[in-house]
């Protein structure tokens, strides 16, 4: 066995990270220093010893505490579609292989995932499950089996993958997945998975996600309602089953892990960060979290995008999320300095008190996170991969050990409803969804943004919200515009000049260039000059007391 071991002990208790400046707003959450229930105390962080002839792709805990990885050796990596999955401890002991061969990847699919079942018998690997008998820990024999998704959204032109993210609930029934189109972006569903005679198929299927965006306004023509938005990546099935954690937008037009209920329409923000933050997997215990979140990487967090909160923020920068995350995730795993966590967090904290970043878990610069995220069953052990900078091959695990900790009992698990409030169970809404859309958004004491959003078949498009003396609440009022003019293949810009008067006033005077997003380097800022003698990016971010300029991030 090849001792890979990094060990670092990292006396932190969640009360010093409190001392690290923040850029996030302040203005929808509270502080309750009250709500310190626990610390978590010291972390120690090491690498999980691997044989020296494993070329590691992927790993995470199953339900037992087993560690499961996926590899390749020196005998099947030229091998198209070969795949390796072994169980072992995370201190490297007990390695045992359960499986090997080939896990045929279907054109519109996202690789492979790896999602125990709470069962202990199976893995969800997104169009297959894969069955082990009697057990993943003691598999003697194995099964691979197909999952048919529903073909009305398989095999829709505008779906260019049938799932980008899939779960499966600790009911062992329930599972969720988000696929990506050229229309809505990305859209989820749920439906319960069924074992037919040679098959899983998915039944029951109904859409999460908010179908269509807006409605018109039936008192005011030409006015249109930003509904609710739901829907997003899923990450995680969390309160027993009855919820999932999301990657969604909510109080700012950068992205944060929401909570999405299943039973009501509740939607609840967990991170409050201006930056890149993205998935959220909790403890069993639901008290803590790891993050994946760019809020520690001060050249390449995106902040200045969206530390001055702007209504309906989702919608009014429609489409610069791909690039936020081309920028400060793919650019970092791929050549930029920087870091994307994990970050460990104290979810209460995180949802209450301002400032608030948790504990930064990345132990070398040049080790990039790369998913998934996974927490043992006893609560107290987190585990992910990391990327040497700039490889596909370079892989390692990374396990986070709490020692002072004191988890609760595990959140009981429970059925996955089916009748979900929002649901929509008509597929066929998808056929008619318009991405396209031009309209005034009212505010409710004064205003309106005039918005517009054209989207292309090419993956070309622009976002236009000029906002209009708007005001929601008669004490904060906005003017000015942003816009987005994006295409994948060349270069896009996103521009603000916005002014935010009232009790905590703010401004936006900002211009982001960003290259092509794809190739070696990509969605690289630009800042040479341009036609009208002004730099590609230029400006900055006023809010809070802060000044973020974005001549500070790296190209």
């Amino acid at each position: 066995m090849k001792k890979r071991i990094l060990s670092i002990l990292i006396m932190l208790s969640v009360f010093l990270s409190m001392a690290i400046p923040g850029f996030a707003a302040s203005s929808n959450v509270s502080v309750d220093n009250k709500s310190r229930e626990f610390e978590i105390g010291r972390v120690n962080i090491s690498s999980v010893p691997l044989p020296s002839y494993v070329k590691l792709k992927k790993g995470t805990y199953t339900y037992s505490g087993k560690v499961l990885i996926s590899y390749n050796t020196d005998a099947d990596i030229g091998t198209t579609d070969y795949y390796n999955l072994a169980v072992l401890n995370d201190d490297g002991t007990n390695f045992k292989s359960i499986f090997s061969g080939i896990i045929p990847t279907k054109p519109k699919a996202n690789g492979i995932r790896y999602m125990p079942f709470q069962d202990n018998k199976r893995l969800l690997l997104g169009d297959y499950v894969l069955e082990c008998s009697p057990s993943l820990d003691n598999c003697k024999s194995n099964k691979l089996v197909p999952v048919v998704y529903p073909s009305i959204l398989e095999n829709d032109a505008r779906t260019t993958n049938h799932w980008s993210e899939i779960i499966i609930a600790p009911d062992n029934k329930h599972m969720s997945w988000t696929m990506l189109r050229s229309d809505l972006g990305a859209a989820a569903a749920i439906g319960v998975l069924e074992r037919k005679s040679d098959t899983y198929v998915i039944e029951n299927a109904q859409l999460i996600s908010t179908v269509p965006y807006f409605k018109n306004d039936p008192k005011n023509p030409g006015f249109i309602i930003p509904q609710t938005l739901r829907g997003g990546e899923v990450k995680q099935f969390v309160r027993g089953g009855s919820a999932i954690s999301v990657v969604g937008q909510k109080l700012y037009n950068t992205t944060d892990s929401l909570v999405q209920d299943l039973t009501s329409e509740k939607v609840t923000q967990i991170t409050y960060t201006p930056g890149y933050d993205e998935t959220t997997i909790f403890s069993p215990d639901e008290r803590l979290g790891i993050v994946m979140s760019t809020r520690f990487s001060n050249h390449t967090d995106p902040a200045i995008f969206g530390v001055m909160p702007r209504p309906y923020a989702s919608y009014t920068s429609a489409g610069l999320t791909s690039f936020l995350y081309t920028y400060a995730v793919t650019g970092v795993r791929k050549f930029r300095a920087g870091n994307i966590g994990p970050v460990l967090i104290d979810i209460k904290r995180s949802m209450n008190e301002p400032e608030y970043k948790g504990v930064q878990l990345t132990t070398d610069e040049n080790w990039v996170f790369a998913s998934p995220m996974s927490w043992h069953p006893d609560g107290k052990r987190a585990l992910w991969a990391e990327r040497y900078r700039g490889t596909d091959s370079q892989m390692r695990l990374q396990v986070a050990k709490l020692l002072d900790y004191k988890p609760n009992k595990p959140i009981p698990y429970k059925k996955t409803p089916d009748n979900i409030p929002y649901g929509i169970k008509d597929l066929t809404v998808l056929n008619n969804v318009n991405p396209n859309v031009e309209g005034k958004i009212e505010g409710k004491h004064s205003g309106y943004i005039a918005y517009t959003r054209t989207v292309s078949p090419n993956y070309t498009g622009k976002t236009v919200s000029q906002y209009v003396n708007f005001s929601d609440d008669g004490v904060n009022f906005y003017n000015g515009y942003e816009k987005l003019n994006y295409n994948y293949a060349s270069e896009s810009r996103y521009e603000a000049n916005i002014q935010l008067t009232g009790i905590k006033p703010g401004e936006m005077n900002l211009r982001a260039t960003f290259s092509v997003l794809g190739g070696a380097t990509p969605a690289k800022l630009l800042f040479d000059i341009d036609s009208d003698g002004k730099p590609k990016s230029y400006g900055y971010t006023k809010y809070g007391g802060k000044t973020l300029n974005i001549e500070d991030l790296l190209q």
